[in-house]
């Protein structure tokens, strides 16, 4: 290569390698060290101004002390009342709302900007980010305030819209929107301001689809049972939220086959009654009702009448027509043991409070009790009398009492084959499993009262950690676990108002409420061999 080319390829590369650390040194960086920027961005000027009176104009405007950033504004920016559709402009250092529609006379609104306006180099969030004005000579004062809990859970709920609705006769908060409304802080607590004196109605719930009306099938609600507020000054109004839906039970697919039909519900259900009461059936992942061919002929059709009580406590009568499908000839026919879950299973302890349970995946059409035998001792085996075989009402599964167990601190219990056959003619085949009774010393004691009138109670022992139902007994006003396993509890009373053992939900239709829950405000730490007394649930 000539020395002349060598030479142009050495400069070219000095230059390029000086080229790109200048780049490198010319790049935008904050200088190091000084104090990190914590101060949340202000509002140095505003259109109108806050607080102002007799503002008729159609832009809300905002400018702020540094460069900010607008995040969320349709999520964040809560307008009372509703001016409608507006059009957002956002600028280095604020923000612009160009409304358009006409604001209403002699009316005080406010614009709640929450969270979303924060400064640009640290996103520290502007605080109280707020202007309130009036179309009229005065500026409303008025305001009510509280909290909104979980009504089952007892606890503080964040983003949960409380709302404020002119009362009239014919309100359904399923149909319109509040007037005046916010949105709980991250403890549970809200607050609306400035509202004019009136008649109104309230509520609060969970606006899932952020359209401001209340969807029931999906979205926890709580509601005043007055038909009105009368507000001459400011109040305080809490709330507990839950579930209420509305919706009709439905049947929303049906799966037919040779052996069986199977209806898949719309909501899941606690209990079934069918009528004719020769049909084998039962309910599957407490909400599909599957019914066996059993003793209905293929050619058949099967009007049947399924009264339903669903999750929501709520009765229904559906009308089914049962048809099995025609067997087809290529079918072949499969014979496998009929299987079973024991419970407790083989690794638990059997406590003073156990009964047996085996559980089938299908209805039972025949147990022989002869084959049923509990082991207590080298060569002394006992059977127990038919009546210590308690079946369900889907005959799928089968408590041995408690009264009827061997007085044993250890027994096995036996099956011999074909014990129990299913109504589809298989059986189950030969099964051990050995027991043994906790020493009562490992468990302690919770009892205590609630301070009500009189009323029937479900008392209820929650586990702290799974939030799963440990014991649940029903009362009026005392309740006592003599053996509970030690661990941490929550502990919660339901108000049965109709006796049915069960949490009935209220209708927002009709104003009723659910029935209320109430919580012992601590949780209950529970040693082995230990007793806690008067535990006092309040009702206030």
């Amino acid at each position: 290569m000539p020395k002349f080319v060598q030479k142009l390829a050495f400069v070219t590369f000095i230059l390029f390698i000086s080229l790109s650390m200048f780049q490198r040194c010319a790049q935008t960086a904050s200088p190091p060290g000084g104090k990190k920027d914590t101060l949340a961005p202000k509002i140095v000027t505003s259109i109108p101004l806050n607080k102002s009176k007799n503002y008729t104009g159609k832009k809300i405007e905002l400018n702020f002390n540094e460069y900010v950033s607008i995040r969320n504004l349709n999520q964040e920016l809560l307008i009372t009342p509703n001016v409608g559709t507006y059009e957002t402009r956002i600028r280095p250092t604020g923000v612009t709302l160009l409304l358009d529609s006409t604001l209403h006379k002699n009316t005080t609104y406010t614009f709640n900007f929450r969270n979303a306006i924060e400064d640009m180099s640290e996103r520290n969030k502007g605080k109280n980010i707020k202007l309130v004005f009036s179309t009229g000579s005065d500026i409303d004062s008025l305001q009510i305030s509280g909290q909104v809990k979980h009504l089952e859970t007892n606890k503080k709920l964040e983003s949960i819209l409380v709302g404020l609705y002119p009362y009239t006769d014919t309100l359904r908060i399923d149909q319109a929107k509040p007037y005046y409304f916010t949105k709980t802080d991250t403890s549970g607590n809200y607050q609306i301001e400035n509202i004019a004196a009136g008649k109104y109605y309230m509520a609060a719930f969970n606006d899932i689809n952020n359209n401001l009306v209340y969807n029931s099938n999906k979205e926890p609600v709580d509601f005043i049972t007055q038909n009105f507020i009368d507000l001459k000054k400011s109040e305080t109004q809490d709330f507990k939220i839950a579930l209420q839906n509305q919706d009709p039970l439905k049947i929303s697919k049906t799966t037919s086959t040779a052996k069986t039909v199977l209806y898949e519900l719309s909501r899941g259900v606690k209990s079934i009654e069918i009528q004719p009461k020769n049909l084998s059936y039962q309910i599957e992942s407490h909400r599909n009702l599957r019914f066996y061919v059993g003793n209905v002929e293929h050619q058949d059709t099967v009007r049947i009448s399924a009264i339903v009580t669903d999750s929501l406590n709520r009765v229904t009568t559906l009308a089914l027509k049962l048809k099995f499908r025609e067997p087809n000839k290529k079918e072949k026919v499969v014979n496998t043991p009929l299987r079973m879950e024991v419970f407790p299973a083989s690794n638990h302890l059997l406590s003073p409070e156990d009964s047996i349970v085996i559980k089938f995946p299908k209805p039972i059409a025949l147990i022989n009790t002869k084959a049923i035998s509990f082991v207590t001792g080298p060569d002394e085996e006992i059977q127990l009398p038919d009546d210590a075989y308690n079946w369900n009402s889907f005959v799928n599964e089968l408590s041995i009492q408690k009264a009827y167990l061997p007085l044993r601190n250890r027994f096995e219990l036996k099956f011999a084959k074909h014990a129990f056959v299913s109504v589809e003619k298989d059986s189950s085949q030969v099964f051990t499993q050995a027991f043994e009774f906790q020493d009562l010393e490992n468990y302690g004691s919770i009892s205590g009262s609630i301070n009500t009138p009189k009323g029937k109670h479900v008392f209820q022992l929650i586990k702290s950690d799974t939030k799963a139902l440990a014991y649940q007994q029903t009362g009026e006003n005392t309740f006592n676990f003599p053996h509970v396993e030690p661990g941490l509890y929550e502990l919660r009373a339901i108000e049965d108002r109709n006796g049915n053992g069960l949490w009935d939900l209220g209708n927002f239709k009709t104003k009723e409420k659910p029935e209320s829950i109430y919580f012992f405000p601590s949780k209950i730490k529970l040693k082995a061999n230990f007793q806690i007394s008067d535990v006092l649930i309040s009702t206030q």
